[in-house]
């Protein structure tokens, strides 16, 4: 796993920690239920990344199907995870959302804003043939 993987799930983990935080000003189940879903939430990105890392000529077959089998079932836990709040608890089931798509949102507004500063720190760079 590279600096900028771990970087995401940090990120990640930090979104998660937030979203469970500010659950817990509604009720102290919606935080807990947050938590749940953020930790395995997480879980998964550590699988992606190791799944990532897998995708180079020199990884194992064996160690890239165990990492994606490692991210599959990280969805069906997350899905199951959100459906045991659903069954359980449901008025903390918008939090446990929340929590699920913390990690999608955060990575896209990251992706983002990495885009537009490249945009723009190119275009500073080339000044359209003004002195």
């Amino acid at each position: 796993m590279d600096t900028a993987s771990l970087r995401n799930i940090v990120l990640v983990a930090s979104l998660q920690a937030a979203v469970a935080i500010t659950a817990l000003a509604s009720s102290l189940t919606a935080a807990i239920a947050a938590a749940v879903v953020g930790a395995v939430a997480v879980g998964r990105y550590i699988a992606v990344a190791c799944f990532a890392a897998t995708l180079g000529k020199d990884a194992r077959a064996v160690l890239r199907v165990l990492t994606a089998s490692a991210w599959i079932l990280g969805l069906f836990a997350l899905a199951a995870a959100i459906a045991a709040v659903a069954l359980k608890a449901r008025p903390a089931l918008p939090w446990a959302v929340a929590a699920a798509l913390t990690g999608p949102f955060g990575m896209s507004a990251l992706a983002l804003g990495e885009g537009l500063g490249a945009l723009f720190s190119a275009r500073e760079g080339h000044s359209g043939g003004r002195p």
